[in-house]
């Protein structure tokens, strides 16, 4: 396969996916108080819901799909949305409460840039996790594999 062929796969099959942007983030959540499975679930809805009331205020054409992976040492859940607030979903197999866990959000997006896309989903991170009194934190660097 030549690389010219390689783009064309890669193209829009058709103009109206143009307009679709995505952003995705991961990052490991702390809290100091014990975070049970009943509020990670309320977490990961409220943070659906946040991603949706943020989309409408800038404009959003339409939602694709709104994403979170959530996993820990003892359960991990996944919420997701297209956008109606009725329609979320939270997931999964609940665990032990907790004090960190590793979040990942995938945002797709369609009638707003890409900066925008990374906006509204960084923004609602950051609201809803003032909202449970957590912290945002990078991943934890990997351990270079033993020889």
């Amino acid at each position: 396969m030549k690389p010219k062929d390689l783009n064309d796969l890669l193209a829009p099959i058709s103009p109206v996916h143009e307009g679709i942007n995505s952003y995705g983030l991961g990052c490991s959540v702390t809290s100091k108080k014990a975070v049970t499975a009943e509020a990670l679930r309320k977490f990961a809805a409220e943070l659906m819901l946040t991603v949706i009331q943020s989309c409408v205020e800038f404009g959003a054409k339409d939602i694709g799909h709104i994403k979170a992976f959530i996993d820990h040492d003892t359960g991990f859940l996944h919420a997701n949305t297209v956008g109606d607030p009725a329609d979320v979903t939270v997931e999964g197999r609940d665990g032990q409460p907790l004090y960190s866990f590793n979040l990942v959000i995938n945002s797709v997006l369609y009638g707003l840039g890409k900066e925008a896309v990374k906006d509204i989903t960084e923004r609602s991170l950051k609201s809803v996790l003032a909202k449970f009194g957590m912290k945002k934190k990078p991943y934890p660097k990997q351990q270079p594999e033993m020889k």
